[in-house]
């Protein structure tokens, strides 16, 4: 490239594998970034643009950045962050298998709340929170990304309703697994803000069982399921019966009451049972969460990445999974 950036290597795909993924060095500085290349001609240029839109106008500690973004041979670049720690789901495959220490989840969970609350308060409906869209950093923490499925809210003038959506683009065809009832229903009544507490809760067993739920299933039988109100649940000593010992990981650990309840509220089939992001971060399990520990900390099993000099094929591995939006 002769845009100020020296390409290190491609480490995965992005935009439903229509972009590429490269780590790069800026030519001013000695920073790594990652850029994705999207193709205009092959991208729906609408989604592009708004992707680039919410990086640039969002600003949170929490909310994953765009350093810089520009156009060249017909191609739009966006600028990222790496993130030493590269995504939730890479660490869950690479180190933790059968799910994360119950502190882990909750340092993680705390931060992507944090974030989210800053969605919603304006007006901002993720639509797409998963493992694989939330990301830790040594330094920088918990980052939540994904953006380019963010909406806004809208009142309804057929039904008088407000602050809600209805719509269901093709790309969210992807992330049904994560999605509330409410937007898999598409009914009059719509889904708003409490759809993203859903998927909080639905992350939150994918990140303590090591899978998200319903993956299992076909995808009639996981709309039926969540349809009459099938709610997931963490895998432990307290919820497998007793007679089940194919996964003694899971059968011989045992998750908090809290960390429990906490699931529980956020995966209640009625989006007006479930608590608002605000309330959720002073339930005890957020609460009661030390703040001395670190990320590196509470995941011993994961070594930050170290980049030096060109990547290599196993780093390309490593980082397949880093850049999922």
């Amino acid at each position: 490239m002769d845009i100020g950036l020296t390409v290190r290597g491609q480490i995965g795909k992005a935009y439903s594998g229509l972009a590429d993924v490269l780590l790069v060095k800026r030519n001013d500085c000695k920073d790594i970034d990652v850029a994705v290349v999207v193709p205009i001609d092959k991208a729906d240029y609408d989604q592009v643009k708004r992707e680039v839109w919410f990086l640039k106008w969002l600003s949170h500690s929490n909310i994953i950045t765009m350093k810089q973004t520009f156009c060249k041979d017909s191609k739009v670049i966006i600028i990222k962050p790496f993130y030493d720690m590269c995504s939730v789901l890479r660490v869950i495959h690479t180190s933790y298998q059968y799910g994360f220490p119950e502190k882990a989840i909750a340092m993680i969970v705390k931060g992507l709340l944090v974030g989210l609350r800053y969605l919603h308060e304006q007006k901002i409906v993720h639509r797409s929170i998963k493992c694989s869209h939330i990301y830790l950093d040594t330094h920088d923490g918990v980052k939540l990304g994904g953006l380019r499925h963010c909406a806004f809210l809208k009142d309804n003038g057929l039904t008088g309703a407000q602050n809600v959506l209805h719509g269901f683009d093709a790309e969210l065809s992807s992330e049904i697994l994560w999605l509330a009832p409410e937007i898999l229903k598409q009914d009059l009544y719509g889904y708003g803000l409490l759809s993203d507490v859903y998927s909080v809760g639905i992350t939150l067993c994918e990140m303590g069982n090591g899978f998200p739920p319903f993956s299992d299933m076909d995808g009639l039988q996981m709309l039926y399921e969540k349809s009459k109100g099938t709610t997931p649940r963490l895998l432990d000593c307290t919820t497998l019966p007793r007679d089940d010992d194919t996964i003694p990981e899971q059968k011989n650990r045992r998750f908090s009451d809290s960390f429990h309840d906490f699931v529980e509220i956020c995966l209640k089939p009625l989006p007006e049972d479930r608590w608002p992001v605000s309330k959720l971060v002073a339930h005890p399990f957020i609460k009661n969460l030390k703040k001395s520990r670190s990320i590196a900390d509470v995941l011993p099993k994961w070594q930050p990445v170290q980049i030096d000099g060109e990547v290599s094929d196993g780093l390309f591995f490593s980082l397949l999974l880093f850049i999922t939006a």
